[in-house]
């Protein structure tokens, strides 16, 4: 009768509280940034059986503890939604964790970069050697790779080299033999290919995974890959990521469902987006049962990267010295991957059965043709359709593609690492201050979210929100201010979008009684926190359904 009365005067009081027990813990003393629907901050939350089970008045949630209520005093930190990574590739952080860092990150010039390599040719006795993070964009007057240099440094063993971009690699003979690959040896696919010189000859060169997959198989031994696998996880989650989203190139299902366990119990939610080589572990139907690891759907590749040229444009690249370096042929545009009818096709077999579709589409013209494709065929599914990464993302098509229910994921920090590189050498200037739209989607009721494509970039979350605030270069120059999005928007984009765009906001992605506790502490409240010092805010404590994950 206590218990009833109590929970009377807590709804007069403007609690919320689905409780008739005592909590498992109560969260209090600082900010509690809920992202529900009034946008509001309690004084208080509790957990009961991993859900949310109360929020409100700090002393009224107090009360409802007994001696087994852990009560968390935040000291001042920040409670959060987990954040959700819409858009990455834990896997490929595995595959290519351990390899030999050439990355420009960590490399300020050529001489560092293929010193790097050479140490770590001569200091490994793999029988296969790689290296990671080729990027002449944040190297200047690199060296790019050619398979006769790579022949010298790895005269006998395999050695493959792949771009920061993850879309471009380069080997050596013994790679290509190993492989059974030779000038003779057919492209995989359109816009991937082994490039060959004026002779016919091989020069190294490989565009896209598909043509590079026979080079990775050595990386991709699941009991290599699974240490990695675990130490990806760990690094999302040490960046308050409770949901990941691996938008293709996965690992077997019960691999990754082992490597998320903490005992017997899972650390972080995993929803797995199937490439179509990968179709053979797509299930008859989707399952939702389990709330830590679903196979969401498929993931389609409209065009390429701009690194590359497989970008599809409207109008040509520039003719740069860097769009060289690139490969990138003069005069070009990139093309589509396939055509519009095809894409019509996929939609139809995969939506009709359920699975929800996610397709890279960078340029303008790759998102013409999409959101063509879109606007004129049904969703029959409950779940909005992906744009990913969106680049050049037309505002023009965008109102359709609104009323047609699809949902972009901002690849953001196109602008910070690589947005002078496409105002000077690549787009130019006009073409790159109308990149990556996210206010006019935010505006569209859209529900864009924001994404690092780790490995490519760490899975930095308040870096993510920084720059789409700012919309920075890393010279300060600024890209599309009219596109930047306020403080609120940034972390909506990490939180509850994220949860829309997997159709799991009815349980996660923002504090409300009944939602499961998955939770983060922070250092401050990115709300009120100067833009420039967002990357600065820490990650202290995560929870998944009420259960520490971080620190363990």
């Amino acid at each position: 009768m206590k218990r009833l009365l109590f929970s009377a005067l807590l709804l007069i009081a403007g609690c919320e509280q689905d409780t008739a027990t005592a909590p498992d813990t109560i969260f209090f003393g600082g900010p509690i940034v809920t992202l529900n629907a009034a946008h509001n901050q309690v004084e208080a939350l509790a957990v009961t059986d991993g859900l949310i089970s109360a929020m409100g008045n700090k002393a009224q949630l107090l009360a409802l503890a007994d001696e087994h209520t852990e009560q968390i005093d935040l000291a001042g930190s920040t409670l959060l939604p987990g954040f959700i990574a819409a858009h990455e590739h834990p896997t490929l952080s595995a595959v290519f964790g351990g390899v030999i860092d050439l990355s420009g990150f960590r490399h300020r010039s050529s001489q560092a970069v293929w010193q790097a390599l050479r140490d770590g040719v001569a200091q490994s006795d793999d029988e296969w050697l790689y290296g990671m993070g080729i990027d002449p964009i944040l190297v200047p007057e690199l060296r790019m790779p050619t398979r006769a240099l790579l022949d010298e440094i790895s005269p006998e063993r395999p050695l493959v080299l792949i771009s920061q971009t993850l879309h471009s690699f380069w080997a050596n003979s013994a790679a290509f033999k190993a492989a059974g690959i030779d000038q003779h040896t057919p492209d995989p696919a359109e816009g991937s290919y082994y490039e060959k010189d004026a002779n016919g000859e091989l020069t190294g060169f490989i565009a896209e995974s598909a043509a590079a997959k026979p080079l990775l198989a050595e990386l991709q031994a699941p009991l290599r890959v699974a240490k990695r696998y675990e130490a990806a996880l760990d690094e999302l989650l040490a960046n308050g990521f409770t949901s990941v989203a691996s938008l293709g190139y996965n690992v077997p299902a019960w691999l990754a469902r082992y490597a998320a366990l903490d005992g017997f119990t899972p650390r972080i939610r995993q929803f797995f987006y199937l490439t179509e080589s990968e179709l053979d572990a797509l299930p008859s139907a989707p399952d939702n049962s389990n709330p830590y690891f679903r196979i969401q759907g498929i993931k389609l590749w409209h065009d390429g990267s701009p690194y590359t040229g497989s970008m599809y444009l409207q109008d040509n690249y520039l003719n740069s010295a860097l769009a060289l370096t690139l490969g990138i042929t003069p005069n070009s545009r990139g093309k589509a991957m396939f055509s519009q009818q095809t894409l019509a096709e996929q939609l139809q077999q995969y939506e009709s059965a359920g699975w929800q579709i996610a397709i890279h589409s960078q340029g303008d013209a790759s998102n013409r043709e999409v959101a063509e494709v879109f606007t004129t065929h049904n969703n029959p599914t409950n779940l909005p359709r992906r744009l990913e990464h969106s680049l050049l993302l037309p505002i023009e098509h965008m109102p359709a593609l609104a009323k047609a229910g699809a949902s972009p994921s901002f690849h953001i920090n196109h602008i910070l690492y690589y947005g002078d590189a496409l105002t000077s050498d690549l787009i130019g200037a006009e073409r790159a201050q109308n990149v990556l739209p996210v206010r006019t989607a935010f505006e569209l009721g859209m529900h864009p979210t924001l994404h690092a494509d780790s490995p490519m970039f760490a899975p930095n979350a308040f870096s993510l929100m920084q720059t789409a605030i700012t919309r920075r270069t890393a010279s300060g120059q600024t890209l599309g201010a009219d596109q930047a999005i306020t403080p609120l928007q940034a972390l909506q984009a990490m939180t509850i979008n994220g949860a829309y765009q997997l159709g799991i906001s009815a349980e996660t992605g923002s504090l409300s009684v009944g939602k499961w506790a998955d939770l983060q502490v922070v250092s401050a409240n990115p709300l009120v926190t100067e833009a420039e010092q967002l990357q600065g805010i820490k990650v202290e404590r995560v929870y998944v359904s009420g259960r520490q994950v971080l620190p363990r």
